[in-house]
């Protein structure tokens, strides 16, 4: 998976507080989403969620990384509507 799309996943997944809503934004599935927040902290390194049965939040490196996306997300469909 592309890093573009893990962004998303990662914002949809955060902002929803859950993998099953964040899923259910973007139209994929649980495990799709599991697996490509999992995909992205393998290659950054660090632990962007913290996860139990009953939550996910987001840790503090968490947080400074889904501004940066969210940053980036929006300057992406900018370029997409100026062009």
């Amino acid at each position: 998976m592309d890093r573009f799309s893990e962004m998303q996943i990662f914002v949809a997944v955060a902002e929803s507080e859950g993998f099953a809503a964040g899923a259910r934004k973007l139209k994929i599935s649980p495990p799709a989403a599991t697996r490509a927040v999992a995909d992205l902290e393998y290659r950054l390194g660090i632990k962007l969620l913290n996860r139990t049965t009953r939550y996910v939040r987001v840790t503090d490196a968490g947080q400074r990384y889904l501004d940066d996306c969210k940053r980036i997300l929006a300057q992406v469909a900018e370029a997409d509507e100026a062009a």
